[in-house]
């Protein structure tokens, strides 16, 4: 095979690749790899862990996957719905820190009073106190058209999703932003079947058809990075077909 042949086999190769990596929701399964049995136990404790001894919330496998994705993505701006203690807020603000990514960590809570004096001190993040079920009052068209791209939003709030994902789509994300919906991972909310607060447990549950529901009406503009999404085996993660790249 002659090198000119050898070039545009290689690059044949990288386009299918690429063609594979960013797929539709409808040709994606309601389904993981991880058995439900496995859930209790890498979620049960993952509240306990802690970034800088400010307790971050996030699974082992979160842990490891954003720092990939950030690298890559290089984003100017992250949005996290969902602040509590600040923890998460912190370690993606290191994360940007670490890659000498010039951004800016924003960090929505309806309730600021849970942030430990550590996290409000970070100079690379920016908490915002509000509700997400009225996102525009939080995060205005008018903030929203200042801040510079590529985005990073990550929604862990758990509230309002169906309207946030309308807000952000239209007042902001642009191709080549990535957006995250946290916690749709049908399993893992089976394992947690029994905990008490129910209403919690069966909204929770719904999540991932919210999701889907929305993405069968864009699935054009927003496709699943399967890159991140099974790099630990079929939605190898808490986060169910949603980790998604606006195209």
């Amino acid at each position: 095979m002659s090198s000119q042949s050898m070039v545009k086999s290689n690059l044949s190769d990288q386009e299918t690749l690429e063609n594979k990596r960013f797929v539709k929701i409808s040709e994606r399964e309601d389904r993981g790899d991880i058995p439900q049995s496995t859930w209790l136990t890498l979620t049960e404790n993952y509240h306990l862990q802690t970034w800088k001894g400010i307790p971050m919330d996030k699974s082992p496998i979160e842990i490891a996957l954003y720092p990939m994705l950030i690298y890559e993505l290089q984003p100017k701006t992250i949005i996290e719905l969902g602040a509590d203690t600040g923890g998460s807020a912190v370690w993606l603000a290191d994360q940007l820190k670490l890659f000498d990514i010039e951004g800016l960590v924003y960090s929505v809570d309806i309730d600021l009073s849970l942030l430990y004096q550590k996290a409000k001190a970070q100079p690379k993040i920016k908490f915002l106190e509000g509700d997400c079920n009225q996102i525009d009052l939080v995060l205005s068209t008018t903030l929203l058209s200042t801040l510079p791209h590529p985005w990073l939003i990550i929604e862990d709030a758990h509230v309002n999703l169906v309207g946030m994902l309308d807000y952000f789509h239209n007042n902001g994300l642009q191709n080549g932003d990535y957006l995250i919906i946290e916690d749709t991972n049908k399993a893992l909310w089976e394992a947690w079947s029994d905990w008490e607060d129910k209403e919690f447990i069966e909204r929770m549950k719904c999540k991932l058809d919210l999701l889907k529901n929305w993405l069968m009406q864009h699935q054009y503009e927003y496709l699943i990075d399967t890159q991140y999404q099974d790099l630990f085996g079929y939605n190898g993660s808490k986060n169910w077909n949603s980790m998604l790249k606006r195209i």
